[in-house]
């Protein structure tokens, strides 16, 4: 390895990103109650004879494990009593030592014996980085804390209770995309986006696991996958480069040897009040796998295509070289973040391309000049509240920030409030775009918030630090050669001061929208528009497609996807990856190719195959810990979205198409419930809303039911047939709602008051006046929301003041 990437490597490590997978080599030092573990073929052999097979075997462990599953030995044991007998109570060879000491997110093994849970949970405790937690391929989805470290047996374990439950072939469920298999959706895709260390594999008889390696993996500056061997032939030594590992001929026991000596001075730079860092403490792991810091050197790759003067999204490395133009909120936000407040939230929002990103990243080096550390939250992970807290007390000095931040709102304002009471600093940047900021704004009470809302439109101050700023870098583009009269009014009047329009057109006549549809229509093959197209949906939603993701839409291996973006390719111009997923070079990509180029067929497809995708990584687990798999199929499933992009037309087909993957997630049925009220199909919405209610009865399907019920009953009549008792059944379901909804939620009483205005308006035209007992409940309702918290919202408070009015002009 070079010296470049073996320090991505280490500083990878202090943050929780590798993680390891282990084949059969792996096990061969451990010692089983019967002695040391065999191998493959010595298992084979050793099988056939306790179980009276005639002739050899030749090592075929997966026929001579089929065949065993029918017979008993001379002792009249069964196979999963043999196989428990051999693998089960194994003791680890003392390397086992190092391997426990390192922070691993994931360990993927494709052993069935318990050498790893004994040298994390008996042997060598002490060394344990992290705890652990064991599943086998069957249990149900798990996801890790930050203090967590996730054993994932492929194959199985030895103490199984079924046959079923034991496989040594698993290419059949690689891809396999049923709630069953999901373990190997999540490896397939893991490998992919994620730094790896394979111990143990010769991948020359593990036929599955080749399935997933050979794909490869997408490298745009991420950290190496490393394949560690005592001894690798110059052809195994090709084959690995190209499947994008670095191959490392060593024992498991030299390499992780190396790693442990390395990491303590790692681990320093990253917790320099560290007093021992060689023992470090789990808040520390906990912290650093969640949030990066941002500091010269974090990039360790750069894109030579990134140009930040052709709209690219921003990265630190720009700010470092001074190429962001000085905008004059840039100084308030850095103000209201080092404001005396112990406990400051500073809410950054605005429209696409206003600069938000660039004005949070200039904000953090200017914090950085002033002996501040600016950590920014990995999307993928919710952050941990104690880990996060015990970090902020040692490390005062620290600035979070978050982009987009409504999808951790709830849990960063909690921890906000913790750090209150406990007395603890908390700087938070929060970054979101105008369309989310609401979500971030009524979350934070009770602790200082500053909300700056970023304009479009550039002041004349900026103006002339813009044209500073382009003039010292040679991009002045078409007005380079003009006087800086004509330059001011290239921006003021031709360009209505409009940040995004003026600069995208500055180099190209063209215009930066324009290049983006035109380099749409030089894509040749449905596998690069298939690609670019997903990218563009994932970013409109705020996210980047992770690789996994991506080569499961465009039907690639990863190796074909990797050459395509690395490559001359038109794709390569308007895609770049970073951290394991795939962004297009600007965020308003993704919507503007959304609203003008693509079809609604094409919307169908792609949205469809990425629903199917990530279905297999949805679980209550996942739910819970608000996964970026959650969060992204939480996004796809709303039905006004989906709406705009396939047309209503087609919601019911999308929708059908997903049931057997969702049918026991009770926002796919609210969601389908919706959108076929919203289209005037009551009765088969009725039902979807109330299957809702039975897999998951919280407020938001109590509400869901509501809304379709109160459509349901006005489109037939019901207020001109004086049918109130279909309101009060419906006001029934808004009202446990109502009780069991977060103190601040006001979705039940916006559905009530907006249906009921409409029911009361109906009924009292029809009838000439309105039943005493819907007075009533508006009236109770009333009062409720008066001492309600939800008034503390100003949107809220004129959505109530409006219906308000319309009831007393009705009365």
């Amino acid at each position: 390895m070079s010296v470049e990437q073996w320090d991505s490597m280490m500083r990878a490590i202090t943050e929780s990103k590798y993680q390891l997978l282990l084949g059969a080599g792996a096990s061969l030092d451990s010692q089983g109650p019967l002695g040391r573990l065999p191998g493959g073929w010595d298992l084979a052999q050793e099988m056939a004879t306790a179980f009276s097979l005639p002739g050899n075997p030749r090592g075929n462990l997966r026929q001579v494990f089929s065949m065993a599953r029918s017979r008993v030995t001379a002792d009249g044991q069964n196979v999963l009593a043999y196989m428990a007998d051999r693998f089960v109570n194994c003791t680890a060879p003392s390397w086992y030592a190092d391997l426990v000491s390192i922070p691993w997110r994931y360990i993927w093994s494709l052993n069935i014996d318990d050498s790893v849970e004994n040298a994390f949970n008996k042997q060598f405790t002490e060394h344990a980085a992290k705890e652990l937690v064991s599943v086998s391929w069957t249990d149900p989805h798990r996801v890790p804390s930050g203090h967590q470290a996730i054993l994932v047996h492929l194959h199985g374990v030895a103490w199984a209770k079924k046959t079923d439950d034991l496989v040594f072939d698993i290419s059949s469920y690689l891809y396999a995309v049923t709630q069953r298999h999901r373990w190997h959706s999540i490896f397939a895709d893991s490998y992919l986006e994620a730094p790896t260390i394979i111990l143990g594999a010769s991948l020359n008889d593990e036929i599955d696991l080749e399935n997933v390696l050979e794909k490869g993996r997408v490298q745009g500056g991420s950290e190496p996958s490393v394949i560690v061997m005592p001894t690798i032939d110059e052809f195994d030594k090709e084959r690995f480069r190209e499947w994008g590992l670095i191959p490392v001929e060593a024992t498991a026991e030299e390499f992780l040897a190396e790693i442990r000596a390395s990491w303590p001075d790692y681990f320093q730079q990253a917790d320099v009040s560290a007093d021992n860092p060689s023992r470090i403490n789990p808040n520390v792991l906990s912290f650093l796998s969640q949030w990066h810091p941002i500091r010269a050197g974090s990039e360790y790759r750069l894109d030579d295509r990134h140009d930040f003067y052709a709209g690219h999204e921003p990265l630190y490395s720009d700010i470092l070289r001074d190429l962001d133009s000085h905008r004059v909120l840039t100084d308030r936000v850095f103000r209201e973040a080092t404001s005396d407040e112990q406990q400051k939230v500073v809410c950054l929002t605005g429209s696409a391309f206003t600069g938000k990103s660039t004005m949070a990243l200039r904000v953090a080096r200017k914090l950085a000049e002033q002996n501040w550390t600016p950590y920014l939250l990995d999307p993928e992970l919710r952050p941990s509240l104690e880990a996060t807290l015990w970090w902020l007390r040692q490390h005062p000095r620290t600035l979070l920030i978050v982009e987009g931040a409504a999808d951790f709102a709830n849990d960063l304002a909690v921890m906000a409030l913790r750090a209150k009471e406990r007395g603890i600093p908390f700087k938070l940047l929060a970054v979101e775009r105008r369309s989310r900021a609401r979500e971030v704004r009524r979350s934070f009470t009770g602790v200082g918030f500053a909300d700056v809302e970023v304009s479009d439109k550039l002041r004349d101050k900026e103006i002339e630090d813009l044209i500073r700023q382009l003039k010292g870098h040679g991009r002045l583009g078409i007005v380079a050669d003009v006087g800086h009269t004509e330059q001011v009014e290239y921006f003021t009047q031709k360009h209505g001061r409009n940040l995004f329009s003026s600069m995208s057109n500055l180099e190209e006549a063209d215009g930066f929208r324009s290049r983006v549809r035109t380099g749409y229509s030089l894509l040749k093959s449905e596998t690069e528009r298939a690609v670019f197209q997903a990218v563009c949906i994932t970013s409109a939603l705020g996210y980047g497609l992770p690789i996994g993701a991506a080569a499961s839409v465009c039907g690639l291996p990863a190796s074909e996807l990797n050459a395509l973006l690395h490559s001359e390719s038109v794709l390569a111009d308007f895609i770049r990856v970073a951290g394991g997923r795939l962004h297009p070079r600007h965020r308003a990509f993704g919507s503007y190719m959304l609203e003008s180029s693509f079809s609604k067929q094409e919307n169908y497809a792609v949205t469809l195959k990425l629903a199917q995708h990530y279905g297999a990584q949805i679980s209550p687990a996942a739910i819970s810990s608000r996964t970026f798999a959650y969060r992204m199929v939480r996004q796809l499933l709303d039905h006004e979205m989906l709406t705009v992009w396939l047309g209503g037309e087609h919601l019911d087909a999308w929708y059908e198409a997903l049931q057997e993957m969702y049918a026991w997630n009770a926002r796919y049925w609210e969601q389908r419930a919706l959108g076929a009220s919203k289209r005037g199909r009551h009765a088969p919405a009725s039902s979807w809303a109330r299957q809702a209610i039975a897999q998951h009865r919280d407020a938001f399907a109590l509400n869901t039911l509501a809304t379709v019920l109160f459509r349901r009953y006005l489109a037939e009549g019901g207020p001109e047939d004086s049918r109130t008792e279909n309101l009060l059944e419906v006001a029934a379901y808004l009202e446990e709602a109502r009780a069991i909804a977060a103190e601040d939620s006001e979705y039940p009483y916006i559905t009530f008051f907006k249906y009921t205005l409409n029911w009361a308006e109906r009924a009292k035209k029809a009838n000439g006046s309105i039943d005493s007992r819907i007075v009533r409940r508006w009236n109770d309702w009333m009062h409720l929301v008066d001492i309600s918290p939800i008034t503390r919202s100003p949107d809220v408070r004129d959505q109530l003041k409006s219906f308000r009015r319309k009831w007393l002009l009705l009365a």
